[in-house]
């Protein structure tokens, strides 16, 4: 009986031993850590391979606007003695996965005595603006301007501070935000000077240039966002008024001389209503939407 035990056991002891190497051969142990397969990605990039990739990236890019540009030239040269030329098509340079889109515009755009040449290069992650003055067979480079993230509405000629000259003005919007802003950014013409300024930046304006003002809403929320209103001084501007909604009384409204957050009757002169010039600006109803 002894003998018949120990046989068993025997036999048990070898099926054991026999499974566990089955399993280590089949890669099934949970304790086995050379057979743990090795998920990283053969061909991930370093930190910085990645920030080599992108610069290179970033100098095709700017190799394949700058083969735009003299494509745009090569066009716009031929007729820079015309008084109008307008031409758009699209051109993708050989490497490129991407078109860029050109528009082309020549003329006395600002209806002064310069003509001048507008290109814009339109590629997926910009938009590039270039306004020159043409001197009989040369150019001189007045604005240079990238409207980047797909945030470009349109550029745009009228006189906003009421000086007469038709300046340049670049709408667009934030690709990002809580509130209402449209944005305007101006380039004041100076004909006699044969020059534009620096521009000017404002949030959600309305422009009167007879009144040479621009009245407009602040950036924030309906209910404590407020109403401005400056003043072209030359070249400067002059912060006239704000008004805001009385955080504290409905229906009443404080007017300051300044910037402010829920300002309440001792920082400013109370109103019981807005006043009529601001009813009809562009985007006033975010202000009274509360």
């Amino acid at each position: 009986m002894k003998t018949e035990t120990n046989i068993l056991k025997f036999v048990i002891l070898t099926i054991i031993i026999g499974c566990g190497q089955t399993a280590n051969q089949d890669g099934n142990s949970t304790y086995n850590n050379d057979s743990i397969p090795n998920t990283t990605p053969k061909n991930e990039l370093t930190k910085e391979e990645r920030q080599i990739q992108i610069e290179e990236d970033n100098r095709m890019d700017r190799i394949r606007l700058d083969i735009a540009l003299k494509d745009a030239f090569k066009i716009s040269q031929k007729e820079f003695k015309t008084d109008n030329f307008t031409k758009q098509y699209e051109l993708q340079p050989d490497d490129s996965s991407y078109t860029i889109h050109m528009d082309i515009e020549i003329g006395r755009l600002f209806k002064d005595q310069h003509k001048y040449f507008l290109l814009r290069r339109h590629v997926p992650w910009a938009t590039y603006l270039s306004l020159y003055k043409i001197n009989g067979d040369k150019t001189e480079n007045l604005i240079e301007r990238e409207q980047g993230g797909m945030t470009y509405i349109r550029d745009t000629i009228f006189d906003a501070n009421g000086d007469g000259h038709k300046d340049f003005l670049v709408h667009w919007y934030p690709s990002s935000g809580c509130c209402r802003r449209d944005v305007y950014n101006v380039y004041l013409n100076q004909p006699d000077k044969g020059n534009f300024t620096q521009d000017y930046k404002f949030i959600n304006p309305t422009f009167s240039a007879k009144e040479k003002i621009i009245r407009g809403v602040e950036y924030g929320h309906p209910g404590e966002v407020g109403l401005y209103k400056y003043k072209w001084n030359g070249l400067q501007v002059d912060t006239i008024e704000f008004i805001y909604p009385d955080a504290i009384n409905q229906g009443q409204f404080i007017k300051t001389k300044r910037r402010s957050y829920r300002p309440t009757e001792k920082e400013g002169v109370v109103l019981k209503s807005v006043p009529k010039e601001y009813l009809k600006i562009e985007s006033y109803e975010w202000f009274a939407d509360f």
